[in-house]
């Protein structure tokens, strides 16, 4: 591995953010709190570029206020503050979070739902544990100690308090409706929605995971702020206790399954449960039904949509629907329903999905054929990565971008360039995949 101040250099080069604006950024919608959009920022750009590297390895680089949105979490519940940075302050914020990820790669690691499900479905099925113990920290970003933090950070980066400077101005901006001069700095916490919010957590947890995976005759998991341990249900109390206590002298509070039964939980694996939006029910691992209604009212909403259009397009609408049943590849990832459920081994609600769709057809009134749950659910489970049934955008000729602009989003080539085309492309695909992860919301991260 590079010397550490070396790697740093060069995540912060002008090329590498160049290259982060262009590939990332330049897609990305919203504005900070200095109402900056890619657009304008694209006119200063070599400028911008040039004192973001210069200050950041210089270590004198000062992140903006963020400002507030607040994301819905449903009915009665408090909604999640998400910080939105400028532009400016985006390209370094995922230039530092690359930086973190490589750093910190051999002690933090990241999997994905899908895999973490499989390997809970296999330690049910190995009959070694017979109780299941939920826990989830109660406000977890928020609760991030920053002293706690940088005992975490010194394990990489003890001697470079130039780097952790640069991270702690990203940690300690303050979020903002407006921007005043009485705003105070953030003094507790890590702000959710920054590309590196997530690595700083899992490096704040990095102790607390090789706490759990040194506990003896138990199998631990945790996802972000989910933590899910198969044990002896008649030790499964014991282990929770010793869990909540070692992770509140992180200033961490774990809800208590006795006291909040909704929130955590202690049970038998004859017991049914869920886990990251799965229903586990013994042997049957399936989709909670929550997941399973929220994936419903998407679909419908895209036939209401049609309905109400003023160009009724049977085309478009058959293109929609094929992406939520499908999901796609995009950006060099999976997206959709499907692909983050791809663990269940309940069919029978793949055939009931056909026919709640098959049945919106004819509800609606419209002659389109729609691909079908359980083929593509077969498909990406036996080869996911050469599938035609699953459209892989990251793979679109510009032909193939020009005839998706033009038949299903109405554009005119003529005159258009190749970067026109693709810029446009990608927005609306962007758009599309938005979509696709609003039907998973609250799976994949807990509140």
């Amino acid at each position: 591995m590079k010397p550490i101040k070396q790697q740093f250099e060069s995540y912060f080069s002008a090329d590498n953010l160049s290259r982060i604006f262009q590939e990332i950024i330049v897609y990305s919608g919203g504005t900070g709190i200095d109402n900056i959009n890619q657009y304008t920022f694209r006119k200063q750009q070599d400028e911008q570029i040039e004192i973001i590297s210069r200050k950041m390895i210089s270590g004198n680089y000062s992140f903006a206020k963020y400002k507030l949105s607040l994301i819905s979490k449903g009915r009665g519940k408090v909604p999640r503050e998400i910080s939105i940075p400028t532009v400016r302050d985006r390209i370094a914020l995922r230039a530092m979070c690359d930086f973190l990820q490589e750093r910190f790669k051999s002690s933090v690691n990241f999997e994905l739902p899908q895999s973490v499900v499989r390997k809970i479905k296999e330690d049910i099925a190995s009959d070694r544990y017979s109780g299941v113990v939920k826990l989830d920290i109660s406000n977890f970003y928020p609760s991030i100690d920053h002293k706690l933090l940088e005992l975490q950070l010194n394990k990489r980066l003890r001697q470079h308090q130039d780097i952790k400077s640069v991270i702690y101005s990203a940690v300690t901006a303050p979020t903002v409706n407006m921007s005043s001069r009485d705003d105070k700095p953030n003094i507790e916490g890590v702000p959710q929605g920054l590309s590196i919010s997530n690595i700083l957590a899992a490096i704040y947890l990095q102790d607390l995971d090789k706490f759990l995976q040194k506990m003896e005759n138990v199998k631990c998991y945790r996802y972000v702020d989910d933590i899910l341990i198969l044990c002896d249900v008649d030790e499964a109390e014991r282990i929770s206790k010793k869990v909540i206590t070692k992770f509140s002298t992180y200033n961490l509070n774990i809800h208590c399954p006795i006291e909040m039964p909704h929130k955590s939980m202690i049970g038998s694996l004859n017991n049914d449960f869920d886990y990251l939006g799965y229903l586990f029910k013994g042997q049957v691992v399936t989709v909670k039904n929550s997941s399973i209604e929220r994936l419903k009212a998407s679909l419908v909403s895209l036939f209401t949509s049609y309905k109400y259009s003023e160009k009724k397009s049977e085309a478009f609408l058959n293109w929609r629907v094929n992406i939520r049943v499908t999901g796609c590849v995009f950006e060099n990832k999976n997206k959709g329903w499907l692909f983050f459920y791809s663990q269940i081994n309940d069919e029978e609600l793949l055939h009931k999905l056909d026919h709640f769709v098959y049945k919106l057809c004819s509800r609606f009134d419209v002659n389109i054929k729609p691909k079908k749950f359980v083929r593509a659910f077969k498909e990406i489970s036996h080869r996911k990565h050469s599938t035609p049934y699953v459209p892989n955008f990251d793979e679109f000729t510009l032909e193939d971008m020009g005839r998706v602009l033009s038949v299903y989003f109405g554009y005119n080539l003529k005159g258009m360039r190749e970067d026109q085309i693709k810029y446009a492309f990608h927005k609306k695909i962007s758009r599309q995949v938005k979509d696709l992860e609003a039907d998973i919301k609250d799976a994949s991260v807990s509140g």
